[in-house]
């Protein structure tokens, strides 16, 4: 292969190459949690617990939006690694165009919808009154950057299908700096409350864009494609392709968030200071996954190209190597917040009503970590060879079936209350560990077919 943006993960020392191709995803992964970590922590110290309670609510539905172009890039990432692994770099170039073309379409359809439903979204999640306004200010801004977060978005998925995990971590550098600049300007300086912390997010989503644009067109000819008119003409049966992997991955997303929704409304009921501990919790989510959907992202390229060259011994390793990598993770994590509970919330408030609830609530972090860590390894292998329906079947039995039933058996009818609908959400994330790692012990995934 001649394209110098691509990695080949087929042949060398497999340890190494997954630490030097995951290594810039978990720094990329650092960047993007500060690029959400900083919206809650400045808008919590300036605005208070009201504060912390609009951006936490209206990031779950800001999530899902970002989870159709995440799927679509998931799908992209997919196909460009099995045909890397196969030599395909006509493949590569004419899916990169699709992709592009694609993304342009569904980012302008999901930004029209957002404007216009999301009013009627943040009622369903049962926001507080104090928190409305803010609430629906931040979603409107959040809204407008889509079309840029998923431009970007889309840019960094096939750099990864081909193994260059090193610029896309550039991209998302960019936005995470830019983003914290803006925040302290807008926010701290300005005092423009959580609708700041929106216009900062979606400021450095243009930035992020454009710069990668500029970027990778200068570099068009190692990148390997011309961004020539022509170039983006859709090639229906790579769209059908493409369109058949994202759509589950999609779903999942959106499957996995709506049941947290679901959840997060009921706990929304108990008022402020019970969405605020949500709100942080849910940060503290993504501290977990910045080693985990690192690894996961890690399993799936090096799956997509070893199955399509045939070289399944170095699947199975790359899966020990993962594995072990999210666990070590688990534990440092785990450890530091069930050792310094308000220590840690005290990063997000200083509200003492919500640092009292702390110490209660990071056992049920500390196990939905272990899911996390669990499941993300063989979820990558389950994309890696292109087999996305499952993890979508997953995703239900997670989402829908396991956390919420979970969630309302141990709140309602065991009375737990409160508590019972976050440890019901926390072990629903075992089930798709149990059926991921049946699948892969299985062994049907050896004799997937090369997609593309």
């Amino acid at each position: 292969m001649n394209q110098t943006m691509i990695n080949d993960m087929t042949e060398g020392p497999l340890a190494r190459q997954i630490l030097r191709y995951s290594a810039p995803l978990v720094l990329a992964n650092i960047l993007q949690t500060l690029y959400n970590l900083v919206d809650l922590a400045i808008v919590g110290q300036v605005v208070g617990s009201v504060g912390l309670s609009a951006v936490s609510i209206a990031g779950q539905i800001t999530f899902m939006l970002y989870a159709l172009g995440i799927g679509l890039g998931s799908g992209t990432q997919i196909l460009i690694s099995q045909q890397v692994g196969a030599g395909n770099l006509d493949g590569v170039r004419r899916t990169t165009g699709t992709s592009l073309t694609a993304t342009a379409v569904l980012a302008t359809a999901v930004t029209v919808l957002g404007l216009v439903f999301h009013p009627s979204l943040l009622r369903v999640l049962n926001t507080p009154a104090e928190a409305w306004t803010d609430a629906t200010q931040y979603m409107f801004w959040c809204v407008l950057g889509v079309p840029f977060t998923y431009g970007y978005g889309s840019l960094c998925a096939v750099l990864r299908g081909m193994g260059d995990s090193r610029r896309p971590m550039y991209i998302i550098g960019l936005a995470a700096l830019t983003n914290v600049a803006l925040d302290l300007v807008l926010v701290w300086g300005l005092g423009m409350r959580a609708r700041g912390a929106a216009i900062a997010t979606s400021l450095s989503q243009v930035v992020s864009f454009l710069f990668a644009l500029v970027y990778l067109y200068r570099r068009r000819e190692s990148f390997g494609f011309d961004f020539r008119r022509e170039s983006f003409r859709v090639d229906r049966v790579l769209l059908r392709t493409i369109v058949g992997l994202s759509a589950p991955l999609a779903f999942m997303a959106i499957a996995i968030n709506i049941s947290m929704m679901f959840v997060n409304a009921w706990v929304n009921a108990y008022g402020v200071v019970a969405s605020a501990v949500s709100g942080v919790g849910s940060k503290l989510y993504s501290l977990a996954n910045i080693v985990t959907q690192s690894m996961q992202t890690s399993e799936a390229t090096v799956t997509g190209q070893n199955i399509a060259a045939r070289r399944i011994d170095r699947v199975k390793r790359s899966m020990l190597i993962t594995t072990g990598l999210c666990l070590g993770y688990w534990a440092i994590l785990s450890a530091l917040c069930l050792l310094f509970p308000r220590g840690v919330f005290g990063l997000f408030t200083a509200d003492e009503a919500v640092l009292a609830m702390a110490p209660g609530y990071m056992p049920i972090l500390a196990v939905m970590f272990l899911s996390f860590a669990t499941m993300s390894p063989p979820l990558g292998l389950i994309n890696g060879v292109g087999h996305v329906k499952l993890n979508f079947i997953i995703a239900l039995a997670d989402g829908v079936v396991a956390r919420i039933g979970l969630s309302l058996l141990l709140a309602v009818t065991f009375g737990m209350g409160l508590h019972g609908y976050w440890w019901g959400s926390a072990l629903a994330g075992f089930v798709s560990s149990i059926w991921a790692f049946g699948y892969y012990f299985s062994g049907r995934w050896q004799t997937r077919q090369v997609l593309g």
